[in-house]
C-alpha cells in the first residue's frame, strides 16, 4: 500500500534495491515491472488460511442451527473500539429490534477484550464475545453477515464469503490529511479490489448508527442482496489464488530459484 495507495513514486527508488519482487494483489506487479523491477503476483496468503467449523461454534455458544449471526469487528486498536463500537453497538440494537432472532458475535483480541466488554455492558447489548484465533474462524464460518471497521478485515470476511458492510470514523483532521494522499477511493479491500465497489460504505459523517442498521437489516433480510456480494466475494477470492500453487508455494520457489541463479553467477566453475 505504501506505493499503489500512497505515493506510486516510490516504485521507482525501490527498483534498484531488490532482485526480485513478490506481491500480493493482481494489479500490483504493474507499479514495479514500468521501472525494471522483476514483480510476481503470488497470490494472498490468507487464501491458505484453515476453515473454521460453524457448527461447533454454534454448539458452543448456545446458538441456534438456523439463527443467523452478525458479527461486530470495530477494530483491533483501542481509538478504533472507542471510536466505533459504540456506533456499532446503537446499530445492533436496532437491528436486533428488527430482527430479534440474530445473534451478534464480537471477534477481538486479548488486547482489547477488556475495553470491548466495558463498552457492550454500558450499551446493554447481549453478544457473544471471543477472543482466540480458532474461535475467529470458527465464528466467521458461523457468520451470515458482517459489520466491519476498515482494513485487512475485510479482506477476511470477503476470502471466507462474509457478506458485510463497512464503517469507520476517524479524526477529521486526519480523515483530512488522508483524503489529500490517498490514491484510492474506497477504504475496504474488496472493493479495491473488484472493478467497481460494491460493499456499503459508512465513513466519517455517514458512520452513524440508523444508516448502518437499514443497510445491514437489508443484507439480514434480503437473500438476493445477501448472494449477490457472495458471488462478488468468490469472485474476489478466486483473483487472490494462483492456478499452480499455494502463495507460500509460489513465493519459496521464486525464492529458491532467485538463489540458484546468485550461486550459479558467483559459482561459475561450479556451475559447468
Amino acid at each position: 500500500p505504501m506505493v499503489w495507495a500512497w505515493r506510486p513514486g516510490r516504485a521507482k527508488k525501490m527498483a534498484p534495491l531488490f532482485h526480485h519482487l513478490m506481491v500480493l494483489f493482481p494489479f500490483e506487479p504493474a507499479y514495479f515491472t514500468e521501472h525494471g523491477l522483476p514483480t510476481t503476483f503470488v497470490g494472498h496468503p490468507a487464501t491458505e488460511a484453515v476453515l473454521g467449523d460453524s457448527l461447533s461454534f454454534r454448539a458452543r455458544h448456545g446458538i441456534s442451527p438456523t439463527a443467523k449471526v452478525m458479527l461486530m469487528l470495530p477494530g483491533s486498536r483501542r481509538g478504533e473500539v472507542q471510536k466505533l463500537l459504540p456506533v456499532f453497538a446503537d446499530a445492533a440494537r436496532r437491528i436486533k429490534a428488527e430482527l430479534p432472532e440474530v445473534a451478534i458475535v464480537v471477534p477481538t483480541l486479548p488486547l482489547v477484550s477488556g475495553l470491548v466488554r466495558s463498552l457492550l455492558d454500558s450499551a446493554s447489548l447481549p453478544a457473544i464475545i471471543v477472543e482466540s484465533e480458532e474461535e475467529k474462524r470458527d465464528a466467521f464460518a458461523a457468520a451470515h453477515t458482517a459489520l466491519a471497521s476498515s482494513g485487512t478485515v475485510t479482506l477476511e470476511l470477503a476470502l471466507a464469503g462474509v457478506p458485510m458492510v463497512v464503517a469507520y470514523r476517524m479524526n477529521r483532521v486526519t480523515a483530512a490529511i488522508g483524503k489529500r494522499l490517498l490514491n484510492v477511493n474506497s477504504a475496504s479491500l474488496p472493493n479495491i479490489l473488484s472493478e467497481a465497489p460494491f460493499i456499503p460504505e459508512f465513513l466519517q459523517d455517514q458512520c452513524e448508527p440508523a444508516g448502518i442498521a437499514a443497510e445491514m437489516c437489508r443484507l439480514l433480510g434480503d437473500p438476493d442482496a445477501h448472494s449477490e456480494q457472495q458471488s462478488k466475494l468468490q469472485a474476489i477470492r478466486e483473483s487472490l489464488s494462483t492456478p499452480c500453487a499455494s502463495p507460500s508455494s509460489a513465493a519459496a520457489a521464486i525464492v529458491l530459484q532467485e538463489a540458484a541463479t546468485r550461486l550459479s553467477a558467483s559459482n561459475p566453475t561450479k556451475r559447468a
